[in-house]
């Protein structure tokens, strides 16, 4: 089976895992959100940075590390089980002991019970990084969409029916306690492993030569992708937080959510190239240019309909959200290049190289940080915009130099997916002004008209990033559609 191919099978199955699971997320989130306060959902994201970290060290790198494997064996199961069975388990104590200190920070009492009960979830997940790490190395999506899906459905039926009986926030805890639990169990039913009761020095010192570097950058990008949260909930409030943090949610759906997908997929399979750079750059190119076409639309809408997304579908409670999804936007429409630079080098090896951009960006992200906070919550905002352009540019400049893909070469590739927005944008912005959005149906039909536009103005012109796409795509499109694009 071509590299192709298989990328069009893993981009349709952990398409269905993240879609799928998304699609619940969202019915789900809109239900708990007309239930719940802006408060309760910002109360849970003030702890999400300190579960992250726990899950950073858990992971240790060592699951992407046995993703490079072209064998796993039953020594490197075992270490790694054993491994991140002792740190989630020590990662539990400390949460459960440094609750106290957690809810003194934020001057938030209920937050002890919250964090020692939530933190449960730690040890779910760090059961099943072996199952997650396996299943990834051998492309069986399909696999890990049959554990994910059902797991977010029953953890949602659970929390929405807690939020309907006045249990509160207690039943976003729930919700994140279930998804952990019962995706954990499920992997373990549908790939068993042999897990003996052993360490292995050898394949401890193999896999953690590769993995310690990622663990330190993944470790820091945890903490600076939560810091926002983190700092909006120490000197603002609770609601401020949920307003900023549903906002961050909705960007991610239609941007980071996609990233995954690919990056999940494109990982695996740029590792079996070998490194030729030219097959490599090959590879990106077409990486890129598939992304943006379907991220840059979606991001433009997002910020066109902010305000009557929040309005009609989370509710009248939600509205101040709105000007927070429009800016987030203008730096989640380039999160999909972050994300594709970083999985070259990880493709080539260079963990050193991953570790020593992610030092830097931080920096970057931390001054952003404290000039941004003179100004208040937008002033964070914009200051997370600015620092993402930037880091941008410093994401590029290695993989130019290691592709010969130079980064004016990468930008043109981009801006020639961008303008094919235009054509879309410029006919539903001059439409909703003279017609305004002022229903949930209304809504919906420019969303479809919006889609329609853009699809319809793609393929009358069939550029070569259409082409690509269509090519991606031809697996699984129906017989008749083939024949009448002549794919």
């Amino acid at each position: 089976m071509s590299l192709k191919v298989e990328a069009s099978i893993g981009v349709l199955w952990v398409a269905v895992e993240r879609f799928g699971q998304q699609i619940l997320q969202v019915v789900i989130f809109i239900i708990l959100a007309r239930l719940l306060t802006p408060e309760d959902f910002g109360l849970i994201a003030m702890l999400m940075i300190f579960f992250a970290i726990a899950q950073s060290f858990i992971d240790s790198g060592m699951g992407q590390a046995l993703i490079r494997e072209k064998e796993i064996s039953d020594q490197d199961r075992s270490t790694v089980f054993w491994l991140n069975l002792l740190l989630s388990v020590a990662f539990y104590g400390l949460l459960y002991v440094g609750a106290p200190w957690i809810a003194e920070f934020y001057n938030r009492p209920e937050l002890v019970d919250l964090t020692r009960v939530m933190g449960l979830a730690v040890i779910f997940f760090g059961i099943a990084i072996v199952q997650r790490s396996e299943m990834t190395q051998q492309l069986e999506f399909k696999k890990q969409a049959y554990a994910q899906v059902p797991a977010v459905f029953i953890a949602g039926t659970v929390s929405i029916t807690m939020a309907y009986m006045d249990f509160g926030v207690w039943s976003l805890v729930a919700q994140y306690l279930l998804v952990a639990a019962c995706s954990s169990i499920a992997l373990w039913i549908l790939q068993p492993a042999k897990i003996r009761f052993h360490f292995d020095k050898e394949s401890f010192n193999r896999l953690f030569g590769f993995g310690y570097k990622l663990l330190l950058s993944g470790l820091l990008n945890t903490i600076f992708l939560h810091i926002y949260k983190l700092v909006i909930g120490k000197f603002f409030v609770a609601a401020t937080l949920g307003f900023y943090t549903q906002a961050k949610k909705m960007q991610q759906m239609a941007s980071q959510n996609l990233v995954g997908i690919i990056q999940k997929v494109t990982y695996p399979l740029l590792a079996k190239t070998g490194g030729d750079p030219v097959r490599l750059k090959r590879g990106y190119r077409q990486v890129i240019q598939s992304s943006s076409f379907v991220i840059f639309p979606g991001m433009l809408l997002l910020i066109l309909f902010a305000e009557p997304i929040m309005l009609y579908v989370l509710g009248e409670k939600w509205i101040d959200a709105a000007p927070f999804l429009q800016i987030l936007c203008f730096s989640g429409i380039l999160y999909h290049l972050h994300a594709v630079n970083l999985n070259i080098l990880k493709v080539l090896g260079r963990s050193d190289l991953f570790l020593k951009l992610e030092i830097i960006k931080k920096v970057n992200i931390a001054i952003a940080i404290l000039v941004g906070l003179q100004f208040g919550i937008y002033g964070l905002l914009v200051g997370q915009v600015i620092s993402s352009y930037i880091a941008l540019f410093i994401n590029t400049w290695y993989t130019a130099k290691f592709l010969n893909y130079s980064i004016l070469e990468q930008g043109e590739d981009v801006l020639k997916v961008l303008v094919l927005s235009i054509p879309m944008i410029a006919i539903i912005a001059a439409l909703s002004f003279f017609f305004p959005v002022q229903s949930l149906l209304i809504l919906i039909a420019y969303l479809l008209l919006s889609g329609s536009i853009y699809v319809g103005s793609n393929l009358l012109f069939r550029t070569e990033i259409v082409n690509i796409v269509l090519e991606m795509a031809h697996p699984f499109l129906p017989k008749r559609i083939k024949a009448i694009f002549n794919l």
